[in-house]
């Protein structure tokens, strides 16, 4: 099995869409910029834009998210790399998009706020398995 993981910033808002299914979508811009040091000094290099669709209740968690996060996306193995001949300014340029599997708030460089979730599936209030009965 094959896994992408990528760490970057939200380009925009979370779009959150249904399906005509019924199906919940959400569709994320992640862009990671490569930095070099050039000459001393850290320079910012290219940009790479990962366009992610998270389905279902990970599209509706999604949408907390803010332009500018920093996340981090791992995806599934449906990656799906797009080539273009040449961007409008005349480099050439590609897409890249994949399905997440997880999507978390990077907190290398801020912290983050924790949620408690409406229904926790670890509480013993949600077990579904019976007590044991003692003789």
């Amino acid at each position: 099995m094959f896994t992408f993981m990528i760490e970057g910033n939200l380009g925009e808002n979370p779009e959150l869409r249904v399906t005509r299914d019924g199906k919940k979508v959400a569709q994320l811009r992640v862009g990671r910029t490569s930095r070099r040091v050039k000459d001393g000094n850290w320079v910012d290099a290219h940009t790479t834009w990962v366009t992610v669709t998270a389905w279902e209740d990970l599209a509706e968690r999604c949408m907390s998210l803010k332009k500018g996060d920093t996340v981090v996306i791992t995806g599934r193995d449906d990656l799906r790399p797009w080539a273009y001949t040449r961007r409008v300014d005349g480099e050439a340029a590609a897409e890249l998009q994949v399905t997440a599997s997880n999507i978390a708030l990077s907190m290398r460089f801020k912290s983050a706020e924790s949620l408690e979730p409406e229904n926790d599936p670890w509480s013993a209030e949600d077990a579904t398995a019976p007590e044991p009965e003692y003789a």
